[in-house]
């Protein structure tokens, strides 16, 4: 659908992933498991997640790659830089949703003409406000409005993926 010129924001897994890749969504949100999978690398570390993040970018299958990592935060990477955001200090109730919170909370910083940096923190506060609902709850905007002060977004020296 690239000739509609809406960015895409993608969030899949295995084959679905890979196949999609090639229309060149704007964004995509795997976990750590689906970019080990998608890189065929063991991703152990910070730098190397960021390399393979920086890898679909610079291969042009991405605009950006919004890493999650679970209670250790997330990564986004893309052509402008690279941001990492520590998971905030909540006790979570369920995990369900938490991933399309955090895609969704994205998607409307986007959509509302915000830079990446702006969008990725507005996501994480998403994916925290999913994690203190109950059952299959998704987000609410008074809680992710609630969170929103309290992410803290720091960009990575020399993380630029040319």
């Amino acid at each position: 659908m690239r000739g509609w010129e809406v960015p895409l924001a993608l969030d899949a897994s295995g084959p679905v992933l890979r196949k999609a890749l090639a229309q060149r969504p704007f964004l995509i949100k795997p976990n750590l498991h689906e970019l080990r999978e998608l890189s065929g690398e063991a991703l152990i570390d910070e730098p190397s997640r960021i390399a393979a993040a920086r890898a679909v970018v610079q291969a042009g299958q991405a605009h950006a790659v919004a890493l999650t990592l679970g209670p250790d935060g997330a990564l986004l990477v893309a052509r402008e830089g690279a941001w990492r955001a520590a998971a905030l200090p909540i006790s979570p109730v369920s995990a369900v949703g938490a991933g399309d919170s955090f895609l969704g909370g994205m998607a409307v910083s986007i959509a509302a003409g915000e830079d990446l940096p702006a969008a990725f923190r507005r996501g994480v506060a998403a994916a925290s406000a999913a994690l203190l609902a109950h059952g299959t709850e998704l987000c609410r905007a008074d809680v992710v409005a609630r969170l929103l002060p309290q992410v803290r977004v720091e960009e990575i020296a020399g993380a630029v993926a040319a």
